[in-house]
């Protein structure tokens, strides 16, 4: 006599040449789900668009952590890296692009303690700088330059270079901090060392230039904005600057910093645009001030001829006694310390636009015009 369990054992043994095998489909399932959307440089620098790939499921290693990533976001940085590359050289056109990011756990690899899945995270994206003096030789790994940034559905990221998010700092605003808003962390406050009633001069209305506004808002110091666009200034002042002046309409604008700081001068100048303004940037600063050189970007090469070198004004920086430093993004300590601030003040970065994954293209060309204030986030799916 056949019991229940029998007929049931029967069931899978008899053949039914009409059904598809059961192994088939999950198979097939497994095949679909282990396959997510990327954006990599591809031919960029021809066609201004990233091309959008299919890409297995990445699987943490020992030490590795598996991000579903929920934000990210362009930078002028890396436009620079696909088209005329860096220090490090061009990276290979199948590299994942963009570093800033924000997301969640999805699993991790052996010897991970520090976060579980379901834990919201970021990450800083030089890997290495976890704390302590920048060392030069960290620069080899860098997300969306020397490894897979985050312009993708799901990145691995190491365990050490995680920064825990709170519940109160959304992903899309999260996802603006890890480039931009740590450089001007690190500009303003880790190196720039900012204080209470000191002045604070930005260039621009890009993104490290208002996190650098609101960082020295946040430390209560007065910050004197410059821009070309008589609007944007405005939109500044309503975002918190003390005081404005329009660098088109006064090509020597030191004279309206001292001017406005009564023959002082600034105490801190953040020049991210490089050494277009260095003179001017120079002639800004207190005695005793400093500037903080973070970057730069293209400009009319007359402009450029027109710039005074530094080391043709050795003797305003000997008389003025002026600190120039270097600043590159941020260590993991930076950042902790940038996320617990946002936190406790309740700080909102100043997002421009957000696009959607499949927007990418769009958020890139919005990106490298000269129409945002702050920042571009692209909200992954």
């Amino acid at each position: 006599m056949l019991t229940q369990a029998h007929h049931q054992t029967l069931v899978y043994l008899l053949p039914c040449p009409r059904a598809t095998p059961v192994k088939t489909i999950a198979d097939q399932s497994r095949k679909e789900a282990a396959h997510m959307k990327a954006y990599v440089i591809g031919d960029y620098i021809n066609t201004k668009q990233l091309a959008p790939v299919d890409r297995p499921d990445p699987t943490p290693g020992p030490g590795e952590v598996l991000m579903k990533v929920r934000a990210t976001g362009p930078n002028a940085r890396d436009f620079q890296i696909w088209t005329t590359g860096t220090a490090m050289g061009p990276p290979p056109s199948e590299r994942v692009v963009c570093a800033d990011n924000a997301g969640e756990v999805l699993a991790v690899g052996e010897g991970v303690t520090n976060v579980k899945p379901g834990d919201r995270i970021s990450t800083i994206h030089y890997n290495q700088w976890i704390d302590g003096p920048w060392d030069f030789e960290m620069r080899h790994i860098d997300h969306g330059q020397t490894i897979d940034g985050f312009m993708q559905e799901k990145a691995i990221v190491s365990a050490e270079a995680v920064v825990k998010l709170p519940e109160n700092i959304s992903f899309e605003d999260a996802s603006t901090l890890p480039s931009a808003g740590l450089t001007a962390w690190n500009a303003v406050v880790a190196t720039g060392q900012v204080k209470a009633g000191e002045t604070v001069v930005t260039i621009g209305t890009g993104g490290v230039s208002v996190f650098a506004m609101q960082w020295a808002k946040m430390l209560g110091a007065r910050v004197i904005v410059t821009s070309s666009s008589d609007e944007k200034l405005a939109t500044m002042k309503e975002l918190g600057a003390d005081d404005v002046i329009n660098y088109r309409t006064h090509p020597e604008w030191s004279k309206q910093v001292m001017e406005l700081t009564g023959g002082r001068g600034a105490e801190a100048v953040i020049n991210n645009v490089g050494t277009s303004e260095m003179d001017q940037c120079l002639e800004s600063c207190a005695s005793g001030g400093r500037m903080m050189f973070i970057g730069h970007s293209p400009v009319s090469s007359d402009r450029e001829a027109r710039a005074m070198p530094p080391l043709l004004r050795l003797p305003l920086l000997i008389i003025k006694n002026i600190d120039i430093r270097g600043v590159i993004v941020g260590s993991r300590k930076m950042y902790e310390d940038l996320i617990n601030a946002v936190s406790k003040h309740n700080i909102k970065p100043i997002i421009d636009r957000v696009y959607d994954f499949d927007q990418a293209n769009e958020a890139v060309a919005y990106m490298a015009s000269t129409d945002k204030i702050g920042k571009v986030v692209i909200r992954v799916n």
